[in-house]
């Protein structure tokens, strides 16, 4: 086999060859988790459409929204769901939702590598490595449809506060004092707002060409476990993956062709003739079969269709054995995802030439996510390390339940909230947002408690010392905005490392479980 059995609490003595190499502590115990496909398509699909029906609802109350001021309407000309994405406060919403959408899509994408992985193909898993890897990045990168500001903040007094004339300020990184029309005066939008819609929409079809992309891979995964379907079911699976390609197709494609243009969509939609007989067919196909209202929706459910029941067994302990599959320090995880964060706000501040003098963010720091190219770059990256310290803080809490016999729920609500928190600070790409100093302080209470809880038997008093040196140099910051306290604060935040002390190392199993329930054992080639 494999792998090797698992050691339970009852096994306490184990046989010749199995026998694990231990570490110092007690190790007679494991934790299983096992990652099933279909669970993970199923919160993926729900995570979308509770986000827009949420979003949706705070558009529709909690904003002043018209189809005559409508941004996206004015240059597409007929109405699209990622409104809902678009107007404050409904963009919180629906920004926070998101998170949590293109994380799961992240954690599905990542599964299929561990699958993979537990295939030992070489050539299979080189290839899945890029597959994953460069759809995740476009993953991360599908949030800066929330960084770009379709409708920025007008100056104190203006009571139109959506309004498409006058002076715009902040409009992604653009001031413009005197606004010109476009080429055409069927609308009333501004060039900056061309290119701002432009930009937003780029995001997106970048996003879909991945799910396109990873949709061609998982097929090519899947595809064994398809043939061997019923000839009924067959011509079922058949029918969705057409359907499946031609909508996502031609919705990424004509979304394509309209941002290349030089004019909004309902200047030139079927108005004139098309240089480009490509672009024109592209067109012609998307109206005729409405693939731009319905080619989303297959990329919410063939992650799901093509899950079966497979799945990945992830076994942890903290006993080396023969056949693991490498091991995880949690606490240098979380110290790295820390470290990049700081890295990230660092090299902002480079970029931007007044982030000490914005006093709309309580960390003043953290505005320079709002500065334009670099929020382009750095809230994707900010995004990646917070959900690399997710998965650190989670090893974490396994580590401590394995080293104390154990579950510490103390420990696992610090790091659940201190994850939470996290994700919320995120909010602050947000140009209106005045509230996420409450995220910020909740990480910074969380993250001190979490510090002291893995102190607690040893290094307790550097660990005090620790979190009163972060909070007199955060405090100081705030009150006497010195930009060099700031930096003060990051390095005391690089310092993770240096105060937690490393735990026992946790070794990993992978196994490959299959639609009948059985782990895949692969064969010598």
């Amino acid at each position: 086999k494999h792998f090797c059995p698992s050691v339970s609490r009852s096994d306490s003595k184990l046989h010749r060859s199995d026998a694990p190499v231990v570490s110092h502590m007690r190790l007679a115990d494991y934790v299983e988790v096992n990652l099933s496909f279909a669970t993970v398509a199923r919160c993926y699909a729900c995570a979308f459409f509770s986000t827009l029906f949420i979003a949706g609802l705070a558009t529709f109350l909690a904003v002043s929204w018209s189809v005559d001021t409508d941004k996206i309407i004015l240059y597409y000309g007929f109405f699209n769901p990622c409104i809902f994405f678009d107007h404050y406060p409904a963009k919180v919403v629906a920004m926070v939702g998101m998170v949590f959408f293109i994380s799961l899509g992240t954690v599905y994408n990542l599964m299929v590598l561990l699958q993979a992985y537990t295939e030992r193909r070489v050539s299979a898993m080189f290839w899945t490595s890029f597959v994953v890897w460069t759809t995740v990045v476009l993953h991360l990168v599908f949030v800066n449809v929330f960084v770009t500001n379709l409708y920025p903040e007008v100056p104190e007094g203006d009571s139109a506060s959506r309004r498409l004339h006058g002076v715009q300020h902040g409009l992604n990184g653009a001031v413009s004092l005197i606004e010109e029309p476009l080429y055409s005066s069927s609308t009333s939008l501004t060039k900056a707002d061309q290119r701002t819609i432009e930009l937003h929409t780029t995001f997106y079809v970048a996003w879909l060409l991945a799910e396109i992309w990873f949709f061609v891979h998982l097929l090519q995964v899947r595809w064994g476990w398809l043939t061997s379907k019923p000839n009924r079911e067959r011509l079922w699976y058949g029918i969705f993956v057409v359907v499946s390609f031609i909508g996502m197709g031609l919705h990424a494609g004509a979304l394509l062709v309209m941002i290349t243009q030089d004019r909004p969509k309902v200047d030139w939609y079927f108005k004139e003739e098309m240089q480009s007989s490509t672009q024109y067919m592209i067109v012609y196909l998307d109206a005729t079969l409405a693939t731009s209202a319905w080619g989303w929706i297959p990329i919410m459910f063939y992650r799901w269709v093509l899950a079966g029941g497979s799945g990945v067994r992830v076994t942890l302990s903290l006993a080396e054995s023969w056949g693991d599959d490498g091991s995880v320090m949690p606490e240098r995880w979380v110290g790295r995802a820390l470290r990049l964060s700081a890295g990230v706000l660092m090299l902002g501040a480079t970029m931007d030439k007044d982030w000490d003098l914005d006093g709309t963010a309580f960390f003043r720091i953290a505005s320079v996510l709002r500065e334009k190219p670099f929020a382009y770059f750095g809230t994707p990256i900010l995004l990646g390390s917070f959900l690399f310290a997710g998965l650190g803080l989670a090893f974490t809490c396994v580590q401590r339940r394995l080293m104390q016999g154990r579950v510490d729920w103390e420990l696992t609500t610090t790091g659940m909230l201190l994850f939470f928190s996290y994700q919320g600070c995120l909010l602050v790409v947000l140009d209106q947002e005045r509230f996420t100093f409450v995220f910020f302080l909740s990480s910074f209470g969380c993250y001190c408690i979490w510090v002291l809880q893995l102190c607690a038997s040893e290094q307790l008093c550097m660990a005090t010392v620790y979190c009163i040196v972060g909070c007199c140099s955060l405090l100081l910051a705030h009150l006497t905005n010195i930009a060099q306290l700031y930096y003060v604060f990051l390095v005391w935040w690089c310092c993770y490392n240096v105060v937690v002390p490393d735990g026992d190392l946790l070794y990993l199993k992978l196994a490959n479980v299959m639609d009948d329930g059985q782990d895949y054992l692969p064969t010598a080639s």
